[in-house]
């Protein structure tokens, strides 16, 4: 559109636009948001009280500053560039964020939310940032920049309607404030409050959760008032029908595939109900294979008060099968997935009805932790604690959600002190369910001091006497399991192999196909092929997909799964038989829950554990040496209570300094980004691996594409292309990078899809 002529004096409210294409006006998306503030003000009415007596504030001063937030965050948009803009005029340089900072200054600023910082507009500081993150350098470009033309007539007319709904919702008259200065440049607004953020001290850190509050509020009704999700619901108020009907589908459908007759209904566990009566914080531990999950769902269905619900595991794995299986019980509508690759992974989930701008809102909101059910990785929480981005709307999750922090041993003592920090800034509103086989107890006693909360402690007694496997411990190494493997696979079991480095896994898969081949008939080597599998982290997405689905869905009969640790944790999975590698004992029993799972009690499946010579990937070789000493000593059918006993008797008051020294560190990190970032501003992760902030490893990993996927990516869109990304060790990607690092990120490496990349791949010269 050319030479579009725009003038304020001669439009009706209608034609003061918000959105283009389809046109809405800027009163109907001040209506629409306001509609959804009001359910919101109800939802959050109890967070609002809890906050606001931690600032010696008020219930009604805090929802009003949400309030002001979502009236005035669009005035920016009834000015004469914006409204040129909107309609296609292409040369316009505007800020509309910015041009909204006068009204909600004139409306805040002698009315201060925080008392102990009175000169601080905190509701101003959300404005501002509504549409890109808060920083110093933040408007820069507009500095002595005089203010647009604004619509005043139309913007006089708004504040009768503002004020009209302020009557309704809060029972009284808005307060009266000053017409906003629009002779001087709108920057001088932002650049006073940020020299407010230059004095602020410790003392003052309970800022991040007002303007998190706040933040929440004004994302809430604007992104669902433009999205037109005015009914959508915050929080899911009925756990238990939904469960017991998931729970007894997939009982039935494991009573079908065992040949007896489907029950009718669901009994829980005695532990299970135990779980479910608690109120608050709790610690639980069972076995592998209980339940755990069921027990926690019925733990958060009894503290239920008006709480999100946060499932936190540690890796994208485990989250996409929990997603899931969440998604099963509460619709996929109120689940979110959040990590890395979930954009991607939900994409091929809703591709049925998929609209790119739906889509697009929907990423916003699960990444915003906005859903009443999320399923994440630890590492997307705790992001929020070094203020990357979008970590407003997580820390405001976190202060009004159950959080269920499953698989609690996988992570190592900096995570785990990460995590301690995450509870300790949580509010009292906020509850803690934190689950695992194989707790030790000097970390339970840990994660409780530290984070000084509260926990109730339940344990499955029920299966403590159960017996589950006959565990042989060999003198030999794990390649000299080859023949007892082939032999079970040609009995028709399904054999587990699991190595500790991918290295090993693959020279074990090769082993196998080789020595399989030699003992069968010509027409049985390609059946052979479609039963054995390698699974290690070093293959592209799509094939990491195609793996963790079909170890959860086994073909009858035969079969040999050649993995890493990547099948540790979540995956259900359940084999006849196991050869593994020495490693700590916690990482074996959880080894060992991957065999004989859903059995009669009365049948034991044989588990070979073999020597190792290097401790990798592990730290320290004496802990894998002493794990194996201490299963060697309990004989070779020990009870599931007597293998978790094995896991205090390892982790004794003689690993406190490292998990002290981990604390340390992650507490350190925590408070100097707080600080740096004073309190309120958010910064980006620039790190090739960004999960280097929350995991402490050794071996850093580079995210790249395969090279002889180079068409087929190139062809499509950077979405799509994730399905082609693949995890390595950085060595390996320095030493065999693209030269110019552009836009896409090559490996010249020969990738297989049946073994994936490793060290030893070929060097590619294309």
């Amino acid at each position: 559109m050319e030479n579009i002529i725009f003038s304020c004096s001669d439009k009706y409210n209608e034609d003061i636009l918000a959105k283009f294409n389809p046109s809405i006006s800027l009163e109907k998306h001040i209506l629409e948001c306001i509609r959804i503030f009001k359910r919101f003000k109800k939802h959050r009415e109890l967070d609002a009280k809890k906050l606001a007596e931690r600032a010696d504030s008020t219930e009604n001063r805090l929802l009003e500053g949400a309030f002001y937030c979502i009236a005035y965050h669009d005035h920016g948009k009834a000015t004469v560039p914006f409204q040129l803009k909107i309609r296609g005029e292409k040369n316009i340089n505007c800020s509309h964020s910015l041009d909204s900072l006068p009204f909600i200054e004139a409306q805040v600023k002698n009315n201060p939310l925080y008392d102990s910082i009175p000169e601080l507009q905190l509701e101003t500081l959300v404005v501002a940032s509504h549409h890109s993150r808060l920083h110093p350098d933040k408007f820069t470009k507009w500095k002595g920049k005089m203010p647009p033309s604004y619509c005043e007539s139309y913007l006089i007319r708004m504040e009768d309607f503002l004020n009209k709904e302020y009557s309704d919702i809060f029972s009284d008259e808005k307060p009266t404030a000053m017409y906003p200065k629009l002779n001087e440049p709108n920057y001088n607004v932002i650049n006073y409050q940020f020299s407010q953020l230059k004095c602020l001290y410790r003392e003052d850190s309970l800022i991040r959760d007002i303007f998190s509050f706040l933040k929440s509020a004004m994302h809430y009704c604007d992104w669902w008032g433009s999205s037109n999700q005015t009914e959508r619901i915050f929080v899911i108020e009925n756990v238990t029908n939904p469960l017991e009907q998931a729970t007894l589908e997939r009982a039935q459908e494991r009573d079908r595939k065992r040949g007896t007759i489907p029950r009718d209904k669901i009994i829980w566990h005695n532990y299970q109900k135990k779980v479910g009566s608690v109120q608050g914080d709790i610690f639980l531990r069972a076995p592998t294979g209980t339940g755990k999950t069921e027990a926690s769902l019925l733990w958060a269905q009894n503290n239920l008060n008006r709480h999100r619900l946060l499932y936190l595991l540690p890796t994208m794995t485990t989250s996409n099968k929990m997603w899931e299986r969440l998604a099963n019980i509460f619709g996929n509508a109120n689940v979110a997935l959040v990590h890395g690759t979930s954009r991607f992974l939900l994409k091929e989930e809703l591709n049925e009805d998929y609209q790119e701008s739906t889509y697009n809102y929907k990423m916003k909101e699960m990444s915003a932790f906005f859903y009443p059910v999320t399923v994440t990785t630890v590492d997307q929480l705790l992001f929020s604690l070094f203020h990357s981005n979008q970590w407003e709307t997580r820390n405001d999750a976190l202060q009004s959600s159950l959080s269920i922090l499953d698989e609690i041993h996988a992570y190592d003592p900096y995570t785990l002190g990460l995590i301690i920090e995450a509870m300790k800034l949580s509010s009292a509103r906020s509850k803690f369910c934190v689950i695992s086989a194989t707790l030790p107890d000097v970390i339970k006693q840990m994660i409780e001091e530290k984070s000084r909360r509260k926990f109730s402690f339940i344990q499955d007694e029920e299966y403590n006497n159960r017996i589950k496997l006959m565990i042989n411990i060999e003198d030999k190494l794990i390649e000299d399991c080859i023949d007892r493997v082939i032999l079970s696979f040609l009995e028709g079991k399904k054999v587990l192999v699991i190595a500790n480095t991918v290295d090993k896994s693959v020279k074990l898969y090769n082993s196998i196909i080789e020595t399989l081949e030699k003992k069968l008939k010509l027409e049985d080597i390609k059946k052979s092929r479609e039963r054995v599998m390698l699974f290690h982290s070093r293959f592209i997405l799509n094939h990491r997909n195609i793996r963790e689905n079909q170890l959860e869905n086994l073909p009858k009969g035969a079969f040999i799964a050649i993995t890493t640790q990547v099948v540790e944790v979540s995956l259900d999975i359940d084999f006849d038989e196991l050869h593994t590698e020495a490693a700590p004992i916690d990482s074996l029993i959880q080894r060992f829950g991957r065999v004989n799972r859903n059995r009669p009690q009365n049948i034991l499946c044989p588990a070979y554990v073999y020597q190792v010579k290097s401790q990798r990937p592990y730290d320290d070789i004496d802990i894998i040496k002493s794990s194996i000493s201490l299963l060697d000593g309990v004989g070779n059918q020990p009870n599931e209570g007597i293998l978790r006993s094995l896991v205090d008797e390892l982790y004794n008051e003689e690993y406190l300094p490292k998990i002290e020294a981990g604390l340390k560190k992650a507490q350190q990190l925590v408070y100097r980004a707080i600080e740096q970032r004073r309190f309120l501003y958010t910064g980006k992760l620039f790190d090739d691996d960004i999960s280097a902030y929350t995991r402490e490893s050794d071996y850093p990993t580079a995210t790249c594409i395969p090279i002889e996927y180079q068409k087929e990516v190139e062809k499509l869109n950077p979405l799509n292309r994730v399905g082609y990304n693949v995890k390595i060790p950085k060595w390996i990607y320095d030493k065999n990078r693209d030269v110019d690092n552009g836009e896409i990120r090559y490996l010249y490496l020969h990738y297989d899809p049946l073994i994936g990349i490793t060290d030893k791949s070929p060097f590619l010269m294309i």
